[in-house]
């Protein structure tokens, strides 16, 4: 299955093996990527889950092209940004999860990554305890999104 053959209800977050946390608001943003996305094939093994739990996971990405229109291309060529690339995904459907199981996903990757979230990382709890409060109250899985302001590809 490929990314444009699945329904996908955005916002739609992403949970790499290593447990980082990405979040795409939309397909155009899923399907778009940097150089070091593809180099390090950060996205392979990530499992994406969308906005009703859907859930599939990643099983190889293609690059497609350049991401953009021409007079994008030329702008970012002057101003030195990173190349962007459109991206397809090879996917295979997983069982859904329920807002529970997100949310636990969600508090793993805080604690995997403390220094993306709090600025002690020697000493992250006191910064990660509140954080883990507000995921908890979430009542969705879009509000996830929201409150984490997950990073998408990009820009890497």
């Amino acid at each position: 299955m490929r990314t444009g053959e699945v329904a996908f209800r955005y916002p739609v977050m992403g949970v790499t093996v290593d447990r980082d946390l990405w979040g795409f608001p939309d397909l155009d943003r899923l399907t778009k990527c940097g150089t070091q996305t593809l180099r390090e094939n950060m996205a392979v093994g990530m499992e994406l889950i969308d906005a009703e739990g859907g859930r599939w996971r990643v099983g190889s990405v293609r690059r497609l092209g350049s991401a953009g229109t021409f007079w994008q291309r030329i702008l970012s060529f002057t101003l030195r940004p990173p190349p962007q690339s459109r991206i397809d995904h090879e996917l295979e459907p997983m069982a859904p999860m329920s807002l529970a199981e997100v949310k636990a996903r969600v508090i793993a990757g805080l604690e995997a990554f403390p220094g993306y979230w709090c600025d002690d990382e020697a000493d992250p709890e006191p910064e990660l305890a509140p954080r883990r409060a507000v995921v908890m109250a979430a009542a969705s899985i879009a509000e996830l999104h929201e409150i984490m302001g997950l990073d998408t590809f990009e820009a890497y």
